[in-house]
């Protein structure tokens, strides 16, 4: 009886240590992502808030309208602002690798699922690339005599982006006699902010025209910018086209106004002095 008794104590105490493991177990993670990869994204998503970003992963139906996530230009026109969102494209590499490997792994598990994540993941990615860009361009040497930008989806005639430079800036330019001497007029600072920007939003390369001007390189050619915006954003249109094909068409349009953008950058740094090399393919 004794003996039973004990067989008894010892299977109930193995029953709740085996529950008690079970409850102790990490919370399931969705078909076709990872654990990394939900963590990642959750630290994104609070970086990406950081700076001034109301957004949410969870529903694509958000995208409708992307011209909407994109804050005033002023209000991530700081150094602080410019560090979270670096921060967030940190995490979300992390996640759009983990999850595409999930997803060349198992294809079978979850189809839909990896492709709404693997495209709203790249469309936050190339909206950080674009954040980041517009914030150097503000937190350059002296921004308040140097550049101007500004966003308005709502305009009714012209671009969204409008970007250029100041009155006072102009005059600067205006009253230098050689034109491959303009980059002069722009701190060594600025100049940085210009060869960023571009490579961050096309993908290309820029440089002052003269030899005789003290060369400098995008400092953002390499972990953990490894693409650029437009990029990321073409990735995302054809991803959640397949997932919600509503999604093609607003999407579309935004990239337009993403590529209108660079044209502007691309235009603007040739008159200013600076030499322009596409990607390769665009």
């Amino acid at each position: 009886m004794i003996r039973s008794f004990s067989l008894m104590l010892i299977f109930a105490v193995v029953l709740s240590l085996l529950s008690g493991c079970s409850e102790r177990e990490e919370p399931e993670t969705y078909n076709g992502s990872t654990p990394e990869a939900d963590a990642a994204l959750k630290q994104a998503e609070s970086y990406l808030k950081l700076a001034g970003l109301k957004i949410s992963f969870d529903d694509p139906g958000e995208l409708a309208k992307p011209e909407d996530l994109i804050p005033k230009p002023n209000e991530i026109a700081s150094k602080e602002k410019q560090e979270y969102i670096q921060k967030a494209i940190e995490q979300l590499n992390i996640v759009v690798s983990e999850i595409e490997q999930e997803a060349a792994l198992a294809p079978a598990l979850a189809p839909i699922g990896s492709l709404s994540d693997r495209g709203i993941a790249h469309f936050y990615l190339g909206l950080a690339y674009i954040l980041d860009a517009i914030s150097r361009l503000l937190t350059s040497d002296d921004p308040a005599t140097t550049f101007v930008l500004t966003y308005d989806p709502d305009a009714e005639m012209g671009e969204w982006f409008k970007y250029g430079i100041t009155l006072e800036t102009q005059a600067k330019l205006d009253a230098v006699k050689n034109p491959l001497d303009y980059p002069l007029v722009f701190t060594l600072k600025d100049r940085q902010a210009i060869i960023d920007a571009i490579d961050l939003i096309g993908d290309a390369a820029v440089k002052p025209a003269s030899a005789s001007i003290q060369p400098q390189t995008s400092s953002v050619n390499g972990p953990p910018y490894l693409h650029s915006a437009i990029w990321h954003f073409e990735k995302a249109v054809f991803l959640l086209s397949e997932y919600a094909p509503d999604l093609k068409e607003p999407l579309q349009e935004f990239i337009d106004e993403v590529d209108n953008f660079e044209s502007i950058l691309h235009e603007n740094a040739e008159r200013w002095g600076f030499t322009y090399s596409s990607a390769p393919g665009r």
